[in-house]
């Protein structure tokens, strides 16, 4: 409850135009983190824990910037 009030009230101070343009970026950086995963999943692959663990992390970023990106554009 209070994270969502949190969140509406940081949403409504930043205007609408510069809403948009962030979550444009935001996007932009999630589907580049993306491909970024797809290499070093192709490069790494699953030989040990430490190439697996940064490309979960690498793919947890990118996640959150798409959702963030796409709820600043809303």
């Amino acid at each position: 409850m209070i994270g969502y009030l949190l969140e509406e009230l940081v949403l409504d101070l930043i205007p609408p135009k510069i809403r948009k343009v962030v979550g444009i970026i935001l996007i932009i950086i999630g589907s580049i983190l993306t491909l970024l995963i797809a290499i070093l999943y192709l490069v790494a692959g699953d030989t040990n824990t430490e190439s697996g663990l940064g490309v979960v992390v690498i793919a947890m970023m990118a996640i959150m910037s798409f959702l963030i990106g796409l709820k600043i554009i809303d």
